[in-house]
Parts: structure tokens; C-alpha cells; sequence
């Protein structure tokens, strides 16, 4: 691999660093990692999904240049999508989607011009919480470095993941208490008269 490269890939992960550590809005933290992941590598588009065990369904809340078309072509079963992805939690390579029996929906695939793409967990504390899949309009088998480079970004994605998830519950837990504080002034009131 050249240093333009490894240049491409440090400036990519420095990036999406920043942006994990300085903002909990989670859209933003996953369309940049969409964003650098895309152009550092040279691919066609990406997507990340959460896992949903109770549906056993892949729920996608961030993508980059996939047409509606293809969002829409229906749910993404985590047994029936790439399933050794989450089975092993090891990132799977797709070179060539017209050779592989891994894809759910190989002919939506094929209308939307991906011949290939690598399919990475979104791991947080030893547990997959989601899937960052990366699409290639040409044959491609991905190198090692772009692996590991990967598997790196995947993971500031589960940081971002879990921030956002804990931002979210302690808002929740604010909000309760809240109310409760008001519930209890209001009967307090209500009893004393004022």
C-alpha cells in the first residue's frame, strides 16, 4: 500500500474520531464515517444498521448513495443477509456478488450496480449491536490494511452507537424525574391548599 493511502486512511480515521468525541448526534457521527469510509476506500456507497434480536432484522439508520429503490427492496434478516458477518463477528468479503449465495437480495444488488462489498460488525463491549456494510460498483476483493482499517472504524461507530444510546436513556431518566418533582409539587399544593 502507498503513503497516499495510509495518508487517506489516517486522515479518515482522525476525522471520524473528532467527530465521535465532540458531538453525541448520532446521524452526523454515521454519515461522516459513511462519507470517509467511501471516499478513502474509492467505493460506490455504504450503509449501517442496527440489529434488532427481537425482529432478527438488520435496521438501517444511515446510508450514503443507495437509491430509494434499493432501500425500499424490504427487511434485512440478520440469518438471511450475510449471515456468517454475525455468527463470527468477523468482517466477510463479498468480491463478487454474481459468485456468492451470502445475499438476501442478490437482484437488487445486481439493479443497483454493486458487484461487491465487505460486510463489517458494529461490536461494542464483545457484543454486535449493528453492521456497517460497504458497496463497490466494480469486482473487489478487499485488501488486509482496508480490513483492518475497517474493523477500527466499525468501532468508533459502537462508541457513537452506545454515547448515543446512553444520551438517549439519561434524557428519559431526566425527563421522569421531572415529572415526578411536578407530580409531587402539584399534590403537594393540592393538599396544602395553595
Amino acid at each position: 500500500m502507498n503513503d497516499n493511502r495510509n495518508q487517506d486512511y489516517f486522515r479518515a480515521f482522525a476525522d471520524i474520531s473528532k467527530v465521535v468525541s465532540s458531538t453525541l448526534k448520532l446521524h452526523k457521527v454515521l454519515d461522516r464515517i459513511l462519507f470517509n469510509t467511501i471516499e478513502a476506500l474509492d467505493l460506490k456507497a455504504g450503509a449501517i444498521s442496527l440489529l434488532n434480536r427481537k425482529g432478527n432484522r438488520l435496521e438501517m439508520i444511515a446510508h450514503l448513495n443507495l437509491s430509494q429503490e434499493f432501500l425500499d427492496k424490504g427487511p434485512v434478516l440478520a440469518d438471511k443477509s450475510i449471515p456468517r458477518a454475525l455468527r463470527t463477528g468477523q468482517p466477510v468479503i463479498v468480491p463478487d456478488i454474481s459468485k456468492d449465495d451470502q445475499l438476501q437480495y442478490p437482484e437488487a444488488c445486481e439493479k443497483e450496480d454493486i458487484a461487491a462489498l465487505m460486510s463489517i460488525p458494529i461490536v461494542f463491549q464483545d457484543t454486535i449491536i449493528g453492521m456497517l456494510r460497504l458497496y463497490s460498483d466494480k469486482v473487489r476483493d478487499f485488501s488486509a490494511k482496508e480490513v483492518e482499517f475497517m474493523n477500527a472504524i466499525a468501532e468508533q461507530g459502537g462508541v457513537a452507537i452506545q454515547n448515543a444510546r446512553v444520551m438517549q436513556q439519561l434524557k428519559k431518566d431526566h425527563k421522569r424525574e421531572l415529572d415526578d418533582l411536578w407530580n409531587w409539587f402539584s399534590d403537594f399544593s393540592d393538599m396544602s391548599g395553595y
